[in-house]
C-alpha cells in the first residue's frame, strides 16, 4: 500500500452497548466537541421500524446514514456492507462512527468490517462500549450478548453512575475489569468524557484473536426469533398528559425500551424510557408523535391499544 493510499484510509469507531445505555448521547457529545468534524460520517442502526437516532443527530456537520428495522449483525448484513461502501465512495470520510443497535454483537460487526469488499479501505478500528451502570447487578439475565459487548471493547464507559450507591461503584468497576483486564474503563454521567480519552485510546489490532460465542450463532436465528420484539407508533393527534404518564408508568417490565417523540397536549417531548426509568425533555420545536418500542416477548397489540386510549381525539 502506498503512502497516498494510507492517507485515504477511513478509521472506524464502533459504538456498542445494550439498549438505552447512552450510545446516542455519547455520539451527540462527540459531535459537539471542538474541532473539524467535516470529514466524519455517522452510520446509525436501530432495531426498530422507524428511525429516531438519525433525527437526534440532525444539525451537525457530518453525514448521517441510518439503517432501521433490523440488526446490522444479522438481518442487515448486506445493507451494512453496502452502506459503508457508499459512505466511503460518496463522502470519502477520514473517520466513520458506527452506532450499533443494542441487540448487536460487536464481534459480528467486526467480522463484517473485515470483508474483502471494504477491508483495504478501513484503517484503525476502535470499539467503545457504553454500559448502563444501573443494569450491572442484573447482568446474568442478559445473556452472552451483554458480555460480548464488554469483551470486544477497548474503552468502556460505565454510564449513569449517578443511579448507583457511591460505595458500590468501585466493586462494579473491579468486576468489569476482571472480565477484561486490558479494558480502558471510565465511569461517566451522561457519557461525558474528555475527548483525549477517546482519540488517544490505544488500538488493539487483532480482534479475531479472542473468540467468544456470538449472541446470534452460525445457525443464524434473527433477533426476532430469539424473542426480541420491535414495533413503532406514529400519530398526528396529541396525547392527554395524565393518561400518557400513566401509560408509561404501567409499561410491562419486558418492554424495556421506549424512545422517540411524543406530542402531548400542545408540546413535543423527547421520551427515553429504559428499564422502568423514564426521561422527559420538552423540545422547542413542533412535530408529531414517533415512538419506537423494543421488548422481549411482549404484546404489540395490547401496548398499542393502551396507547391509543390516551389520544386526545377532542383536541382543538
Amino acid at each position: 500500500m502506498t503512502l497516498a493510499e494510507e492517507h485515504l484510509l477511513c478509521d472506524v469507531v464502533l459504538i456498542a452497548g445494550f439498549l438505552g445505555a447512552g450510545k446516542t448521547t455519547l455520539l451527540r457529545n462527540i459531535l459537539q466537541w471542538p474541532g473539524d468534524l467535516s470529514q466524519t460520517a455517522v452510520l446509525v442502526n436501530e432495531f426498530g421500524k422507524i428511525g429516531i437516532d438519525g433525527e437526534l443527530l440532525d444539525g451537525f456537520d457530518t453525514q448521517v446514514v441510518e439503517l432501521t428495522n433490523g440488526c446490522i449483525c444479522c438481518t442487515l448484513k448486506a445493507d451494512l456492507l453496502k452502506s459503508v461502501k457508499e459512505i466511503l465512495d460518496g463522502f470519502h470520510p477520514s473517520r466513520l462512527f458506527i452506532e450499533a443497535t443494542g441487540v448487536a454483537d460487536p464481534f459480528e460487526i467486526l467480522g463484517l468490517l473485515d470483508s474483502s469488499q471494504i477491508k483495504k479501505r478501513i484503517g484503525e478500528i476502535k470499539v467503545i462500549t457504553v454500559l448502563d451502570g444501573d443494569l450491572w447487578e442484573g447482568r446474568e439475565y442478559f445473556g452472552p450478548l451483554f458480555y460480548n459487548q464488554i469483551k470486544a471493547a477497548e474503552l468502556l464507559l460505565f454510564n449513569k453512575v449517578d443511579l448507583l450507591p457511591k460505595e458500590d461503584i468501585p466493586r462494579c468497576l473491579q468486576e468489569i475489569r476482571e472480565i477484561k483486564p486490558s479494558l480502558s474503563l471510565v465511569p461517566t454521567l451522561h457519557c461525558q468524557i474528555d475527548p483525549e480519552v477517546l482519540w488517544k485510546l490505544a488500538v488493539k489490532t487483532d480482534h479475531a484473536a479472542e473468540l467468544y460465542f456470538p449472541f446470534v450463532n452460525l445457525n443464524q436465528k434473527s433477533a426476532e426469533e430469539i424473542g426480541y420484539v420491535t414495533f413503532a407508533f406514529e400519530e398526528n393527534v396529541p396525547f392527554k398528559m395524565d393518561c400518557f404518564q400513566r401509560f408509561v408508568e404501567a409499561l410491562p417490565v419486558k418492554l424495556y425500551r421506549l424512545k422517540g417523540f411524543a406530542l402531548i397536549e400542545n408540546k413535543l417531548f423527547l421520551i427515553n424510557h429504559v428499564g422502568g426509568r423514564t426521561d422527559w425533555k420538552v423540545l422547542d420545536t413542533k412535530g408529531t408523535t414517533k415512538l419506537t418500542f423494543v421488548g422481549w416477548q411482549v404484546s404489540e397489540d395490547q401496548i398499542i391499544e393502551d396507547l391509543q386510549v390516551c389520544l386526545k381525539r377532542d383536541y382543538t
